[in-house]
């Protein structure tokens, strides 16, 4: 049975019948009207095989942590697979709307997906380098330009300790996330956000520095409204629908361009 429900959750054509099952565990910690969506990333290529799991919730206080190592020990019997599972509030918070509306300038914005550039086999020496490189060397950072970082706890405390002196010359908001895919979600909304209070519309460039396909539409929506628009990405690890953006630009694995 393991092999079965494992193989109907990498079937697009079965998946729903997988995404039912684990449905049904992650309501015994919180009500299924809490959980919005959640998304699934079988990671095989890694030391451990793992499923990735991200749940977008209404409230994250809502989740009962207590017991989610028995929820995950469940559907590691059920799918013959270990589960990392990371609850994420489907929308911004209050304070990330708060954080958003102090967004000002008149250059360049940039969205930038962190996690995408950084790896946690690196030491915080090198991943601090590594940031620096990407938005002081590569981004350029300057006096009119703003940035949105989306990361983990780790990385936006690196980020604000490499960007502290530059708080003076640019408008520099930092979102703390859980998960990767809730990273993907919060700069989607970010940029939703900011279009909403018309705040975008004051630059002449924006950037979209991520490798994720999760970024597609959002992009297609920006062309659609003639914004100048770049794609930053790692070269081989960056979605080959971003790839193949007219203006994309890639990087090698010290965030430097190519």
């Amino acid at each position: 049975m393991r092999r079965e429900y494992y193989k109907m959750l990498i079937n697009p054509s079965t998946k729903h019948v997988a995404n039912k099952a684990i449905q049904t565990e992650l309501s015994r910690i919180t009500d299924e009207k809490n959980i919005v969506n959640f998304v699934t990333d079988p990671k095989e290529n890694s030391i451990m095989p793992y499923i990735r799991t991200t749940v977008f919730v209404h409230d994250t206080n809502s989740v009962n942590f207590n017991h989610l190592g028995r929820v995950e020990e469940r559907l590691k019997k059920l799918f013959g697979k270990k589960f990392k599972t990371v609850f994420c509030n489907a929308n911004l918070t209050p304070n990330e709307s708060l954080l958003l509306s102090s967004v000002s300038g008149e250059n360049t914005i940039s969205f930038i997906d962190l996690e995408n550039f950084t790896s946690n086999k690196w030491s915080d020496i090198e991943c601090e380098e590594s940031i620096e490189n990407l938005i002081l060397e590569t981004l350029r950072l300057g006096h009119g330009d703003s940035i949105v970082i989306c990361a983990n706890k780790h990385l936006v405390s690196l980020a604000n300790k490499v960007l502290k002196q530059y708080e003076d010359n640019s408008s520099i908001i930092l979102i703390q996330t859980r998960g990767k895919d809730c990273s993907d979600l919060r700069l989607v909304q970010s940029i939703q956000k900011l279009s909403e209070l018309k705040k975008i519309d004051a630059f002449t460039k924006i950037n979209i520095v991520s490798g994720d396909g999760f970024f597609e539409s959002i992009i297609k929506r920006l062309e659609n409204k003639d914004f100048n628009l770049a794609i930053y990405g790692q070269e081989g690890k960056t979605h080959h629908k971003l790839v193949e953006h007219k203006n994309y630009v890639p990087l090698n694995n010290y965030n430097l361009a190519s």
